[in-house]
């Protein structure tokens, strides 16, 4: 390749199942879509963002979402949750 960009489209299911492939990846494999990734999460924030989404780690290390219309959901944090958030 000649260092060209390219954009493409994605719904919100595809970033997400892209974001699932990427998180399955060796270290090696996932070192080379770096730059795929830091979009994904790029966009991951600001969807957040726009719904209100708050976030808070529990004891125990679980992480309680909120979105603003109250929604609550309890699980275990990502690892790139807990490294950027």
């Amino acid at each position: 390749m000649n260092g060209r960009d390219y954009t493409i489209k994605l719904n919100s299911f595809e970033l997400g199942a892209l974001t699932g492939i990427i998180m399955q990846l060796d270290d090696r494999k996932r070192q080379a879509l770096k730059p795929v990734w830091e979009q994904l999460i790029a966009f991951k924030k600001q969807a957040e963002e726009e719904a209100g989404v708050k976030k808070e780690v529990l004891p125990g290390g679980m992480l309680k979402i909120t979105d603003k219309d109250g929604t609550v959901i309890i699980r275990a944090p990502y690892p790139f949750e807990v490294e950027d958030n």
